[in-house]
């Protein structure tokens, strides 16, 4: 009978640090200078949409997360 009110408290310690959800550490993307002109010149020639994803330096999406350019 003691085995057990011992071992219920520490199953029930176990299920509660099993759901408590990890936080991951975010991580900030940085882009290479190629990458930067890149969307630079996109995003002044109007063709991120178009040739920016043609090329495959860098996404559109990646521009706008980093640089605020091509959203």
């Amino acid at each position: 009978m003691r085995k057990i009110i011992v071992l219920i408290p520490l199953i029930l310690l176990m299920f509660i640090i099993s759901c408590v959800q990890q936080i991951e550490p975010t991580t900030k993307k940085t882009l290479s200078e190629l990458q930067i002109e890149a969307c630079n010149a996109a995003y002044n020639s109007g063709t991120c949409d178009s040739r920016l994803n043609e090329v495959g330096i860098v996404l559109g999406e990646e521009c706008c997360e980093v640089l605020g350019k091509c959203c």
